[in-house]
């Protein structure tokens, strides 16, 4: 390894032809946590990452041990315990920070990659794999998300290493559940049963499967809370500007005027402008909740709201509101839909549209998304799928029975009378299908609940209030007959 002085930078690099020219010009970046940065080498390419050190303790930790150097020396570790990663190459250290110099892989993340469909099974035992020598090599990696595992030309590479530790020694079965928690935690409630006991058998521990997927529920609720915690900070995906928080590429969004009032109440106002609705908020308490709602899920995958613009707090006589994208014209309120589609739809399309939106709502309830206020009225339904409305009534758990039992009454007591038993069961079928519910007795339990309920939903011409439809001698309910 040589020593090459740059602009401040003290650079620590092996013995490679033309590397020093390589990083020669690099400076400091000092407004985000992680800058980045590909250089030229020769025919060949680097990565340069640079971490960005604040505050005392972080002065200490580049003076003592700089993240650079450790990413570096973990990533020749790692490379001798047969584990793939990108070769590094050196490091450098600065006032303000430190950075790491590795090749370059093209390719992309395990998690954009998985996201396309195509390759799901090479993927996952690739991934099994790699954890299975992550724990022969007593690695445990606190960062392990699928967006540091790298998708390259000749298989998966761990990146982001500077979060990693080799155990010497003993390595608890805590650490190899935490590397495979981690690991699996965004793709986990998209595999099938099939898939999940594949990747068990092939990482060759299908004993770990229960412990994993109880640690699978605490890190997702842990994680929602942090995100939420930082909801009105400047965090990756959010900048707070004032009295107001963006979310990141949406700085210019949000700022036309107002074309229509679309609904008031005790509660909201929510208005058409010319490049969002705008949801103004009566209670400060129900704005932050919709909010941290909001900025949470922007972490997640998954299009599960309109897609927020911003947040402004409420100040002295101003009221507080959270623009966001407007949907109109893209599709309509689920109740609406229904009432003016269904009795025109042929059986196929009928079916495709209950059996894509209980894949909506199961994938959403096996992450522990919630929906307290599950009415029609509150479901979007639009070209690619459906949206929640009404962030603020969004919660982060489990549900047991109860819960889903009265999330089906909601939905139910609030599409049209008309909408025929047997859609009504093949999408209860569809939807309880992945969960380890009672279903003959949540099914009793939700038509006996739906024979006291009015029918109350917003159809074509306006609100509309139905009695259920008699089915058959004595069964007012459509849920007319029990599922097998």
């Amino acid at each position: 390894m040589k020593r090459v002085q740059g602009n401040a930078i003290s650079w620590f690099l092996d013995e490679h032809e033309g590397l020093g020219a390589a990083v020669e010009g690099l400076v400091e970046e000092g407004r985000l946590r992680r800058s980045y940065a590909v250089r030229d080498w020769g025919a060949r390419k680097v990565f340069v990452k640079f971490f960005l050190e604040r505050g005392l303790v972080g002065y200490l930790r580049n003076k003592l041990m700089p993240r650079g150097r450790k990413e570096y020396m973990l990533g020749k570790r790692m490379r001798s315990l047969s584990v793939a990663t990108p070769l590094p190459l050196g490091y450098g250290v600065g006032v303000g920070g430190s950075f790491v110099v590795q090749e370059w892989i093209e390719g992309n993340t395990f998690r954009s990659v998985f996201k396309e469909g195509a390759r799901r099974g090479p993927l996952l035992d690739g991934l099994a794999l790699l954890l299975r020598q992550l724990c022969r090599g007593h690695i445990r990696h606190n960062d392990l998300h699928l967006d540091n595992v790298f998708v390259g030309a000749d298989g998966l590479y761990l990146i982001d290493l500077h979060k990693a530790k080799v155990r010497v020694g003993y390595f608890s079965r805590g650490d190899e559940a935490a590397n495979l928690t981690q690991a699996l935690t965004m793709v986990y409630q998209d595999l099938t049963e099939g898939e999940k006991q594949r990747f068990f058998a092939l990482y060759g521990r299908p004993d770990l499967r229960p412990l994993v997927e109880r640690g699978l529920k605490a890190q997702w609720e842990k994680w929602i809370e942090s995100k939420k915690k930082r909801a009105f900070s400047t965090t990756s995906k959010l900048v707070a500007k004032g009295n107001r928080v963006y979310v990141r590429g949406m700085e210019e969004k949000g700022e036309e005027g107002p074309l229509e009032l679309i609904k008031k109440d005790e509660k909201v106002r929510v208005e058409r402008h010319g490049d969002h609705i705008r949801k103004v908020y009566g209670s400060r308490r129900r704005l932050v909740r919709a909010w941290e709602t909001s900025a949470a899920l922007e972490y997640v995958t998954l299009d599960v709201l309109p897609r927020p613009f911003f947040v402004e707090r409420p100040f002295l006589f101003k009221e507080g509101f959270i623009a966001m994208e407007d949907l109109g014209g893209h599709g309509e309120e689920l109740d609406r839909f229904l009432d003016r589609e269904y009795d025109s739809m042929s059986e196929a399309r009928r079916r495709a549209l209950i059996d894509a939106f209980s894949r909506f709502l199961a994938g959403l309830l096996s992450l522990g998304i919630v929906h307290r206020d599950l009415k029609a009225c509150n479901i979007f339904a639009v070209r690619d799928g459906f949206r929640l409305l009404d962030a603020e009534d969004i919660a982060f758990f489990a549900p047991d029975e109860k819960d889903l039992a009265r999330m089906l009454v909601q939905l139910a007591s609030s599409l049209p009378a008309r909408v025929r038993a047997s859609d009504r069961i093949r999408f209860f079928l569809k939807l309880t299908a992945p969960f380890p519910f009672e279903r003959k007795r949540l099914f009793r339990d939700v038509a006996e609940a739906c024979r006291g309920e009015e029918i109350v939903y917003e159809g074509v011409s306006g609100l509309k209030r139905e009695a259920w439809q008699e089915r058959r001698p004595g069964s007012p309910s459509p849920f007319c007959r029990p599922p097998r």
